[in-house]
């Protein structure tokens, strides 16, 4: 069994529309965990209008109150069943037929070496991709071609199971944003798997322009982690020349 993990707040079209990319699924258990972080919100009825299918099971978690992503995300981890844990924002949207997206994950995974896999995302309404969604930090290089990288986006990937149990769940000092998914993926190479970015898992990510964090908090939250990072797994002159470099920008 393979489980889907979202944290959904404040956006409950996009979510209802990402959960609608599952209808056509008709392969075997596939158990869809969604963590509802509105404090108030209770979609539990509508999320469960769109699914009659035996072969879908529904898990869905309001605790009343906002987790943040990281501490969200290790709370789904732990109630997951699935082996791989396939990762996604509550606004994209996956075009192509989902039984060979999910065929094409678990036919990645046949390499044992592979602990992780980085979708390729691409901005719902201008049809590119952006920049910042991009898991490498030379943009110059081809990305219409697989690739083995050492980060991920959140918006979509994909884990096996057990890396969690191998290397730990996503940092808890980290606040509600920001730097999470640099922290795990340093761990998982550090342990020895590899993290593929692949051209073929395509989704599409409806990037809101204004967001659900102010830009003064988001800068801070990004600033802030990427410091709390760098700092556990480079080197000093690294992390000096990144704190100089970032100080000017945020």
């Amino acid at each position: 069994m393979n489980s889907i993990l979202i944290i959904t707040y404040k956006r409950e079209n996009e979510l209802l529309e990402t959960l609608k990319c599952f209808n056509g699924y008709s392969g075997k258990m596939l158990e869809i965990l969604i963590l509802d972080n509105n404090q108030t919100n209770n979609l539990e009825q509508k999320i469960s209008n769109i699914f009659s299918k035996e072969n879908i099971r529904i898990k869905y978690y309001n605790d009343g109150k906002n987790y943040g992503v990281c501490l969200g995300r290790n709370y789904l981890i732990q109630k997951a069943s699935g082996d791989i844990l396939i990762t996604l924002d509550d606004d994209i949207e996956i075009k192509e037929d989902i039984n060979m997206f999910i065929l094409k994950i678990e036919k990645y995974f046949e390499n044992e070496k592979i602990g992780c896999l980085a979708f390729k995302i691409i901005n719902y309404y201008t049809q590119k991709q952006l920049r910042h969604e991009i898991p490498h930090g030379n943009k110059k290089i081809n990305f219409d071609k697989n690739l083995k990288t050492y980060y991920f986006i959140g918006a979509g990937h994909a884990i096996r199971k057990k890396i969690y149990s191998l290397i730990g769940d996503y940092p808890k000092d980290l606040g509600i944003y920001g730097g999470e998914e640099r922290d795990l993926a340093f761990r998982i190479l550090e342990s020895g798997y590899e993290i593929l970015y692949t051209v073929d898992l395509l989704i599409y990510h409806k990037v809101a322009l204004g967001g659900r964090l102010k830009v003064k908090q988001k800068n801070f939250y990004m600033y802030r982690n990427y410091l709390i990072v760098f700092n556990k797994y480079m080197p000093n002159l690294y992390c000096i020349s990144a704190n100089f470099i970032w100080s000017i920008y945020y």
